[in-house]
Order: structure tokens, then sequence, then C-alpha cells
């Protein structure tokens, strides 16, 4: 029987040998804050933006109604209308009003009169919006010669 005899140390073994361990501690905490960045990172990318204005269309027999909501968001929003005839002229003046309704919770909010600004356009400033979810903007148009009424659907995010 032949004695064997250990084997020759190379450069790398001597070299992975002499190596220091690094600390396992270090390791972790470096770990936590690359998650941590990731995390922000992530939610920054995937937070929900506001929503922009929505814009809202609909008539009546003798109208033709745009109306904009600067903000469909819970809390108190302005809303512009563009209000033309239906043969496509500048509508005459008319006494308007806008009424929030939620039928499903049995909400209704008090009429906000619209303000003419010119050219067929009018703004009801201060609209209260309580709540998330479906809505109505019901319109009131007064004219000399009667009375429109138009609901237009609105939904509201927080």
């Amino acid at each position: 029987m032949i004695p064997s005899s250990p084997a020759p140390q190379t450069f790398e073994s001597v070299a992975r040998a002499r190596r220091p361990r690094r600390n396992r501690g270090v390791l972790a905490a470096t770990g936590a804050v690359a998650a941590v960045a990731l995390a922000i990172v992530a939610g920054w990318l995937l937070w929900p933006t506001p929503p922009g204005p929505a814009v809202l269309h609909g008539g009546t027999a003798r109208y033709v109604v745009t109306a904009t909501v600067d903000s469909p968001r819970i809390g108190a929003t302005a809303i512009d209308i563009d209000l033309t005839s239906r043969t496509g002229d500048p509508a005459p003046p008319v006494a308007m009003d806008v009424e929030a309704v939620m039928p499903l919770m049995g909400h209704a909010t008090p009429p906000v009169s619209a303000v003419p600004v010119g050219g067929g356009r009018y703004r009801a400033e201060g609209v209260p919006l309580m709540m998330t979810g479906p809505w109505q903007l019901r319109i009131s148009m007064t004219a000399a010669d009667g009375i429109d009424h138009l609901m237009l659907p609105l939904s509201v995010s927080g």
C-alpha cells in the first residue's frame, strides 16, 4: 500500500482560504435597503394619478349640452356648460341650475346657479360631491318659453 500525499496547494486555494468572510448583518442590511428602495419606486410608478376633467355630452329637444366637470372627485367642483341650440347656433340666454344627485343613496345637493360667461357658456362654482360612486348631474335650463331638464351620468372617485 502506498501512502497518499496531500494535494498540493495552488494559488487559487490559498487565495480562497485567505479571503475574509463578509458580515451577514451587512448583507442583510443591504438587502433590506434595496427592498425598500424597490418598494418606493414601484409605489411611485403604480400610484394612481388624479383623473382629469370629465366631459359629458347630452341634449334635450331644444338644446345640445356639453358639461365639463373640473374635478370628478369628492369635494366641491366647478362645472363648465356649453349650450347650443339643436341647429348649432348659440342658444339664447337662459337661467341655469345644476344639482348633483346620487339616486342609489338618496342624496341630492341644493341647486347651484350657473353664471353666463359669454358665447353660450355657463359656469357653476362649488357643486358638492359628497362621496364616491355613480352620480347624476341634473341641469335645469329655464328660457322664456319653458324649462328643460337634462340628467348626465358622472362617476366620482376618491
